[in-house]
């Protein structure tokens, strides 16, 4: 069996939990009504308005958590992406090798 397997699947139990935790998160502003004091505060003809500022301002400190947990995540079971640089040069070629691989199929 693969060696990363168990670190695979770590990581994506790791992120699932965090995926339950954020939704719990937002569930709990649903279960505490803030969504409804919230819309209150202002005008009725903007009542949508003001759901989607109390979504908003309930989730940003849910995403902040997210996002620092997710650098823990990665540093614990040791998860990097490609750099700059590596998807730059995955995507071109160095035109000087293009050239010397033309220059050797129209010598055969």
């Amino acid at each position: 069996m693969n060696d990363k397997a168990p670190r695979k699947t770590g990581y994506h139990l790791g992120l699932a939990v965090g995926l339950a935790a954020l939704v719990g998160w937002f569930y709990l502003l649903r279960q505490l009504e803030l969504i409804e004091w919230f819309a209150r505060l202002g005008p009725e003809t903007h009542t949508g308005t003001f759901n989607l500022i109390a979504i908003m301002l309930w989730m940003l400190p849910a995403l902040l958590v997210w996002k620092y947990y997710l650098r823990w995540l990665h540093h614990r079971f040791d998860i990097r992406g490609m750099t700059d640089q590596e998807r730059h040069d995955a995507m071109y070629t160095n035109p000087s090798d293009a050239d010397k691989e033309s220059d050797d199929s129209e010598g055969k």
